[in-house]
């Protein structure tokens, strides 16, 4: 009985002493990451990545370990697990896929144990150079944006969880916009002349009723509905972002009554209404980069917490994460800006329990670890994780 009763001390300690030291995992993740383009080594100059890689996740100091690739792939840059985590479909941006030269989605079934990554198939994206993908809340669809194609794709996905062919591919149509972000700081460089569509993000609103999508390129916002029988999208609304701004990710808050919408040319957070699938100005309009900034910048991803109470901008060139805090109503106040210490930040994201967000600096090839304070504000632990041009996060639990 004594020798059970110093057995089970023992066991209790060395756990603790695990956890102390930062030995235990509190989940794994996968990490998309650019790779180089062997037709054009303009295209994607910084692409060092190999495809897909899975790191451990300290649960004490949420620093990443252990990295290892589990699939070689052509520049996976975003994607995203099905609800049950069985199987992970994955952009590929390029514009080299079949005879259409478009991009492609790639389905793939996960091994939970091991975190290993099967390759299903390959389907196209339906354009060019897709930079987007997200999962219909029925679990049938995978709905993508694709950026120099200019469309958004509806993608069935069948019951093993392969991919099928697009069963709708919307290319907005309307005259080119070559407007500059009247709103940019001083010193913003001018926007590209004559910008057709640029599809950039495609969601559902937390209903799952309607489906959103970013024309950056054009500046506007679409919202659809989608026949889960078709697989089509029927417009509901179209919404002129401000002028020149390239509306590039957008966020709801929980109870999805407010969208929050990030500009990448004006680096701004612009604040509306949402309801019966319609958007409706809040009149705010606020700037991601410090007071008094000059110079030019672009944001990059935006990112709503789980609890709606805050909302985090990153910043490339600038290179600097930006906290708002939400309001009752919807309305959002700038906290900080806090360096990424890292060049380039291509996306942001926050651990399962919340108490972590990783930059992934595409530049500086690495994925830096910040711990979120009781504000909400990331403060830099220390810890780095070495990766070619990281792209994008998602927790395997």
């Amino acid at each position: 009985m004594k020798n059970r009763l110093c057995a089970a001390a023992l066991a209790a300690f060395t756990a603790g002493l695990m956890a102390s030291t930062g030995s235990a995992h509190a989940a794994r993740a996968y990490i998309g990451t650019y790779t180089p383009n062997l037709a054009d080594p303009s295209v994607y100059a910084h692409g060092s990545g190999e495809g897909i890689y899975l790191a451990n996740i300290d649960d004490v100091t949420g620093a990443l370990s252990g990295l290892k690739l589990v699939a070689k792939d052509r520049s996976p840059a975003w994607f995203e697990l099905s609800a049950d985590n069985r199987f992970l479909y994955a952009i590929n941006e390029t514009d080299s896929y079949g005879p259409d030269k478009s991009g492609s989605v790639t389905a793939y079934a996960v091994d939970k144990a091991s975190g290993a990554l099967r390759k299903l198939n390959s389907v196209s994206s339906g354009g060019a150079v897709p930079c987007y993908v997200s999962i219909h809340p029925s679990g049938r669809f995978a709905l993508v944006a694709n950026w120099t194609g200019g469309t958004f794709s509806v993608i069935p996905i069948k019951a093993d969880g392969s991919l099928g062919d697009a069963t709708d591919v919307v290319k907005p149509g309307g005259p080119t916009n070559s407007a500059s972000a009247v709103d940019a700081p001083p010193g913003q460089g001018r926007s590209e002349p004559n910008r057709i569509t640029r599809g950039h993000m495609i969601a559902t609103d937390p209903s799952g009723q309607y489906v959103v999508g970013d024309d950056a390129g054009r500046d506007k916002i679409f919202v659809w509905r989608l026949n889960t029988g078709t697989g089509k999208l029927t417009q509901v609304s179209v919404t002129n972002a401000l002028a020149g701004s390239a509306p590039r990710h957008f966020g709801f808050s929980p109870d999805g009554k407010t969208l929050y919408q990030i500009g990448e040319f004006n680096i701004r957070l612009t604040t509306y209404g949402f309801a019966n699938g319609k958007l409706t100005s809040k009149g705010q309009s606020i700037s991601a980069m410090p007071e008094g900034y000059q110079g030019s910048g672009s944001a990059s991803r935006l990112l709503v917490s789980a609890d709606g109470r805050h909302i985090y901008s990153a910043n490339r060139t600038h290179n600097s994460i930006a906290t708002f805090a939400t309001a009752p109503g919807g309305l959002a106040t700038k906290l900080a800006t806090t360096p990424t210490e890292g060049q380039h930040p291509r996306s942001l994201t926050i651990d399962p329990t919340g108490k972590f967000l990783y930059s992934l600096n595409l530049r500086a090839n690495n994925i830096a670890t910040f711990r979120l304070d009781p504000m909400g504000v990331p403060k830099f632990t220390g810890k780095f994780l070495a990766v070619g041009a990281p792209a994008v996060m998602v927790f395997l639990p």
